[in-house]
């Protein structure tokens, strides 16, 4: 997966940009409101359909502009060429075309361009809660099981179902709260089968890329989210009564867990935050490593303000480690310097100043 080109029309300070890649690692530089992060934040439009730095794509729009048009050629893992679009106006839905086609949905482009991102807010993958790693299993699930969006949606919507009629004033009719609880059962079992199966696959996988990128003696478990010496349909309907007095479904693969360790300790209780940083940078990199050994895809990895995250010693591991995984790599940094690019075959470096971008040699 390479991104050939970009261009991004009135996307916060960009007004207009138009930019050309023939690298595998990619450095934006320049000072605070530059734009640099807003060329990552084009990036993560394409392949997600949302920023990583506003609630609405509305918000990123410039300042007394109506509309937005982020634009990229990129190459596919089988070779092929195409287009990914996005435009959206201050009054109207986002629009989103793949080559000449427009598309419904967010989780085309999801497809057809996956992305990893990295930024000073990745360190909630550990301090946040199951949440965070919930949806870091399902970014992986998503690009590997052919079928995980369809049981997915399936749970999600008896999840929704349930906690409603957990939540109504009235007593549901046992019917169909039974027939509902039944569905919820079966597309959860199956959702847990499709992550626990996948995950003991990526085991090996997993454990090599922590030990490459820490000192530190790391394991990790899944918890399904629910003790599974049990049917689910059968958790679900012992605890309806207490369900019901909380207002929500306690149990089932929406409370699951990936839960990393380091001493048999959880590991944000026990590592400082600059060990805290690199194991989550190794998290990021490892499903990354996985995604391509179970479906030969290789994301693109983004790096917003690199310097600001890692000393010397771990900046160079973690460089070291993005260029061994063979994704193309984009960074954002004050300062150029501190980007390394030895060992890269080609980098392209930019020089961002008031929303314009200048390619510089190095």
């Amino acid at each position: 997966m390479h991104l050939r080109s970009l261009s991004a029309k009135n996307l916060r300070v960009l007004r207009a940009v138009e930019l050309s890649f023939d690298a595998d690692l990619i450095v934006f530089s320049g000072a605070n409101g530059s734009g640099k992060s807003s060329l990552l934040e084009a990036i993560h439009l394409l392949g997600t359909g949302r920023s990583f730095r506003a609630r609405s794509v509305q918000d990123v729009i410039s300042t007394n502009e109506e509309s937005l048009l982020v634009r990229a050629h990129f190459t596919d893992t089988l070779g092929r060429d195409s287009t990914l679009a996005i435009e959206k106006s201050r009054r109207g839905a986002a629009r989103f075309r793949l080559g000449t086609e427009t598309v419904k949905t967010a989780s085309v482009l999801a497809r057809q361009l996956p992305l990893v991102f990295v930024s000073a807010d990745s360190q909630r993958l550990l301090s946040d809660g199951a949440e965070q790693r919930r949806r870091q299993l399902d970014w992986l699930m998503f690009h590997v099981e052919p079928n995980y969006q369809q049981v997915f949606s399936r749970y999600k919507r008896a999840l929704g179902q349930r906690n409603a009629m957990l939540r109504a004033k009235t007593i549901p009719n046992k019917d169909e709260r039974v027939a509902w609880s039944r569905e919820m059962a079966s597309a959860g079992e199956e959702l847990h089968e499709l992550r626990e199966e996948r995950l003991e696959i990526a085991r090996p996988v997993l454990e090599a890329a922590f030990k490459e990128l820490s000192n530190l003696q790391i394991q990790f478990s899944y918890k399904p989210g629910w003790d599974t010496t049990e049917l689910l349909a059968v958790v679900l309907e012992r605890a309806w009564d207490t369900d019901r007095a909380r207002g929500f479904s306690a149990m089932g693969p929406h409370r699951a867990d990936l839960q990393f360790q380091v001493g048999g300790r959880h590991a944000q209780h026990v590592v400082s935050r600059g060990e805290g940083k690199v194991l989550v940078f190794a998290i990021l990199i490892a499903f990354a490593q996985v995604l391509f050994s179970s479906v030969q895809i290789r994301p693109l990895m983004l790096v917003d303000e690199l310097a600001s995250e890692l000393d010397d010693i771990h900046r160079e591991r973690f460089l070291g480690a993005l260029r061994a995984s063979g994704m193309q790599v984009f960074i954002t940094t004050v300062n150029s310097a501190l980007v390394s690019s030895v060992g890269w075959e080609r980098v392209n470096m930019f020089e961002l100043s008031r929303g314009e971008a200048r390619q510089v040699l190095h």
